[in-house]
C-alpha cells in the first residue's frame, strides 16, 4: 500500500439528506444492493430517462449502506462543465486537495485504504471522462464500489446496469399505485388539500398515466393541485403536457423541459436531428420505418447505429425480443421533441410519415377485398401510427391518402372486431370525400354498421354507394359485386330475404366463377348464411359446402377468416338436423379459425349456438359460461344490443371457449393465458400502461398492446380493471387450500 499522500485534507461534505420516502422503487433498490453485496468491488450504474428518479434512488442506497461502508461519498457532477475537471471535482468533494499532484492518483491513494462507496451522480454530460476515471479507480482500489447515475451506461468492464422503469400507476387490486402516492404526497406537501376517494381517484390515476408514471413530471404537476382539482388537471394534461417548474436544485431538474433539454444538448447533431424527426411516430417503429421516414438517404447500418445511440441516452426504448427490434418514445419525451421541431421540419416529417404508412399499410380503393393474416399482423403493429397518419391526412385534406389508409383500416377493424371504433373513425374521416372515393368508403362503413345492428344507417350508406358505383361505369365494375352483395346482406338482416336473394342473383351474374373461385366462395358463403337465416336449409347447405370446398385448401390464404364462419354455419345446420356431436365439432372448428384473427363479431353467434348444444346435453354451467362469453364478445365489438347486465363480469374469449367445449371444463387461470400473457396480465394489474409494460419487459409498446388485446380477448373482458380483477381472483385461488 502506498504511504500517506503529501497533500492537505479538508473535511468531506456530509451526504445529502435522503428523501422522506422512496415510493415504488423497492425492487430496484434491492437489485442495486444485491449487486453491491455480490463482490468486494462493484460498478453499478442506474440509468433512465430524465425525471425517472435516479438521484433519489442513489441517495437511498447510499444511506442504506452504512454498515458495509464506513466511508461514503456522494458527488454531484452536474456543475462540471469540462471533462478534464472531473477528477479534480471528485477529489474536492472527498475533502482532498491534490495541488500539483495527479488527481487520479490522489483518489486512488485515498480510496484504496479500505472498503469505500463512491456515488457519482449525473454523469451523462462528462461520460467518457467518468468512465476513464472509474476504470482507473477500480484498477487500483480492490475494495471500492462505484454507484453512478446516468442517462447512458458508462460501458466499463464488469459494470452492472439497473434501468429505472416508470412508477406503477395502480396496484393489482385497482387501487392507486406508487405514482399516485407520490402525486398526493407532494401535492399535500405543497399545501394542496387533496382527498383520495372514489370521486377523485380516477382523475388522479389519469394524471399519472398521462405522465408515464415518471417521478419528476408527477412532482411538477403536484403543485397544480393547489389551485385546481384532479379532474381539471387531468383535463389540462389531455391537451397540453407543458409542466410547471420547481425552485432550487440543479437547473436541469427543476422542470421536465429543462431535464429533456439537458438530454438533447448532450446529443450529436445527427442524433438530435433523428430524435426530432422520430417524434412523428406515435407507436412503435423499426429501423427500416425510421430510415424511410427520418433518414431516407442513410444506409440501414447508419440508421441502426443512431437508434442504438439514442437508446443509450435513455431517450428511446428498444424491444430487442422482436425481429426486427422495435423502438418507441415515452409520451413526455415525444411531446417535448415535437415542441422543439420547427414548422418546416414538422411538415417534412409528417409528409414522409404519411407516405410511408400509405406505402406499407394502405391499400388502393380498387384492390382486392381479401384480407390476409399477414395484413392483420402488419396493421396490428402499426395501427396507432396508421390512425395518426389518417387523422393528419384528414386535417391536411389529402383525400388520396385518406382513402388508401381507410380502405386498409376499415378491413382490419372489420376482421378483428373493432367495429364501433371503426364506425366512429370513418364518420370523422369522410367529410372531405366525395364521388367515387366517398362511395367506396361508405360501402365498407355500411358493412360495419350492419354488424353493429345500425341497419337504417347501413342501408342508407349501402344504397348511396351502390348508386355511385353503378353510375361510374366500367371504371368501377370490379367493385360492383361487393357493393351489391353488401346491400343484400343489409336487407337480409332486416328480414327482407326475397330482395336480398334478388340482389345476389345479380351478384352471381357479375363475374365468372371459373376465373375467381375465391370471390365465388365468398358470395356462396354470404348467400348461404342468408338462406340459413331464412330457413331454407337445403339451399344453405349447398352453398356453404361449395364455399368450404374452396376454403379448405386455402389455409394460408385470406379466406381462413371466412372459413371459420362457414364451418360455424354448417354447425348451425347440423344442430337443426339434431346432429349435436357433428354440430359441436363444426362450431369448434370454426371458432378455432376465427380465434387466429380475434374475429369477435363472427364468433359471438357461434358461441351462442354452442351454448344451446351444451344446454341440450345437460352441461348447463358450461352453457351459461358460453352465453356470458358471447355477451362479452358483443360488448367488445361495441354492439348496442349486447346488454350490460354483466358488463363488469369477466367472460371467456374465443380460444378459452374452444377449450371449455373440448375439455369439458373451463380452463384454470394459469391455463387460459400463455406464460408471457400471464406476466403481462400481472403488470396490467399493477396499473402499468402499455409503454410501461414494454419498458419493464424490454418489448415494444406494439407487442405489449397486442398481448393486452389478446388477454382481453381470451378473458372476454373489455377493460384493464377487469383484467386486474381476474389476476386477483387467480391469486386468491392459488392461496386457497
Amino acid at each position: 500500500m502506498h504511504g500517506p499522500v503529501d497533500h492537505p485534507h479538508a473535511d468531506a461534505p456530509p451526504l445529502p439528506a435522503r428523501r422522506p420516502r422512496l415510493l415504488g422503487r423497492d425492487r430496484e433498490v434491492h437489485e442495486v444492493l444485491a449487486a453491491v453485496d455480490a463482490a468486494a468491488q462493484a460498478v453499478v450504474t442506474v440509468t433512465g430517462t430524465g425525471g425517472s428518479g435516479k438521484t433519489a434512488l442513489a441517495l437511498e442506497v447510499c444511506h442504506r449502506l452504512t454498515v458495509q461502508f464506513g466511508r461514503r461519498w456522494f458527488v454531484d457532477l452536474t456543475r462540471v462543465e469540462h471533462p478534464d475537471d472531473v477528477a479534480v471535482h471528485v477529489s474536492h468533494r472527498l475533502g482532498l486537495r491534490p495541488g500539483r499532484l495527479d488527481p487520479d492518483q490522489v483518489l486512488v491513494d485515498e480510496l484504496r485504504r479500505g472498503p469505500a462507496l463512491l456515488v457519482l451522480d449525473n454523469c451523462e454530460h462528462v461520460l467518457d471522462a467518468v468512465a476513464e476515471l472509474v476504470g482507473h479507480l477500480t484498477a487500483g482500489c480492490p475494495e471500492l464500489t462505484v454507484l453512478a447515475t446516468s442517462r447512458r451506461p458508462l460501458d466499463v468492464p464488469a459494470e452492472r446496469t439497473v434501468p429505472l422503469a416508470p412508477l406503477s400507476v395502480t396496484r393489482p387490486d385497482g387501487s392507486p399505485g406508487a405514482a399516485v402516492d407520490l402525486l398526493v404526497e407532494r401535492a399535500r406537501a405543497a399545501g394542496a388539500d387533496v382527498v383520495v376517494d372514489p370521486r377523485t381517484t380516477p382523475a388522479l390515476i389519469e394524471i399519472c398515466r398521462r405522465l408515464d408514471g415518471l417521478p419528476l413530471p408527477v412532482v411538477l404537476v403536484a403543485h397544480r393541485l393547489r389551485g385546481a382539482g384532479p379532474a381539471e388537471v387531468a383535463e389540462q394534461l389531455a391537451t397540453d403536457l407543458t409542466l410547471p417548474s420547481l425552485r432550487g436544485g440543479a437547473v436541469h431538474q427543476r422542470t421536465m423541459t429543462a431535464s429533456l433539454d439537458w438530454s438533447l444538448d448532450l446529443l450529436t447533431a445527427p442524433e438530435r436531428d433523428l430524435l426530432l424527426r422520430a417524434g412523428v411516430f406515435v407507436g412503435t417503429f423499426d429501423a427500416e420505418d425510421c430510415r424511410a421516414v427520418c433518414l431516407p438517404d442513410a444506409a440501414p447500418a447508419a440508421a441502426r447505429d443512431l437508434l442504438a445511440r439514442l437508446v443509450d441516452h435513455s431517450l428511446l426504448v428498444a424491444d430487442t425480443t422482436t425481429d426486427p427490434t422495435r423502438y418507441h418514445l415515452l409520451a413526455v419525451v415525444r411531446e417535448h421533441v415535437r415542441r422543439r421541431t420547427g414548422p418546416a421540419l414538422h411538415a417534412e416529417t409528417v409528409a414522409a410519415h404519411r407516405r410511408h404508412l400509405v406505402g406499407t399499410v394502405g391499400v388502393a380503393a380498387r384492390t382486392t377485398p381479401f384480407f390476409t393474416r399477414i395484413d392483420v399482423r402488419r396493421i396490428e403493429i402499426m395501427h396507432d401510427d396508421a390512425v395518426a397518419a389518417l387523422d393528419r391526412a384528414v386535417d391536411d385534406g389529402d383525400t388520396t391518402a385518406v382513402v388508401h389508409l381507410l380502405m386498409a383500416l376499415m378491413r382490419f377493424w372489420r376482421v378483428t372486431g373493432r367495429i364501433r371504433f371503426g364506425v366512429e373513425r370513418i364518420a370523422a374521416s369522410t367529410p372531405g370525400l366525395d364521388g367515387v372515393e366517398l362511395a367506396l368508403v361508405r360501402l365498407i362503413r355500411a358493412d360495419l354498421e350492419r354488424v353493429l345492428g345500425l341497419l337504417d344507417d347501413a342501408e342508407e350508406h349501402a344504397r348511396a354507394a351502390l348508386a355511385t358505383i353503378r353510375s361510374a361505369g366500367p371504371a368501377l365494375a370490379p367493385a360492383l359485386p361487393t357493393a351489391t352483395g353488401i346491400l343484400g346482406t343489409v336487407l337480409a338482416d332486416r328480414g327482407r330475404y326475397d330482395q336480398a336473394r334478388d340482389l345476389f342473383t345479380e351478384v352471381f351474374g357479375l363475374y365468372d366463377p371459373a376465373e375467381d373461385r375465391r370471390l365465388h366462395a365468398v358470395w356462396c358463403a354470404t348467400l348461404g348464411d342468408i338462406e340459413l337465416r331464412a330457413g331454407r336449409h337445403d339451399a344453405a347447405r349447398t352453398l356453404l359446402l361449395e364455399a368450404r370446398d374452396v376454403f379448405s385448401g386455402q389455409h394460408d390464404q385470406p379466406q381462413v377468416w371466412l372459413a371459420g364462419r362457414v364451418h360455424g354455419q354448417l354447425g348451425v345446420l347440423a344442430r337443426h338436423r339434431g346432429e349435436l356431436a357433428e354440430a359441436r365439432e363444426l362450431l369448434v372448428t370454426g371458432l378455432d379459425e376465427l380465434a387466429a384473427y380475434g374475429a369477435l363479431a363472427e364468433a359471438a353467434p357461434l358461441v351462442e349456438e354452442l351454448a344451446e348444444i351444451l344446454a341440450a346435453t345437460r352441461r348447463e354451467d358450461d352453457a351459461a359460461e358460453c352465453r356470458r362469453a358471447a355477451a362479452g364478445m358483443r360488448r367488445r365489438v361495441g354492439s348496442p344490443h349486447a346488454g350490460d347486465d354483466e358488463g363488469d363480469e369477466v367472460s371467456l374469449g374465443i380460444a378459452a371457449v374452444v377449450r371449455l367445449v373440448r375439455d369439458g371444463a373451463a380452463p384454470a387461470g394459469d391455463e387460459v393465458l400463455t406464460p408471457r400473457e400471464d406476466e403481462v396480465a400481472e403488470l396490467v394489474a399493477e396499473g402499468l400502461t402499455n409503454p410501461q409494460i414494454a419498458a419493464r419487459l424490454v418489448i415494444s409498446p406494439g407487442t405489449a398492446r397486442t398481448h393486452v388485446e389478446r388477454i382481453r380477448t381470451k378473458l372476454g373482458v373489455s377493460t384493464r380493471v377487469q383484467v386486474a380483477r381476474w389476476v386477483m381472483d387467480k391469486y386468491v385461488d392459488r392461496r386457497t387450500p
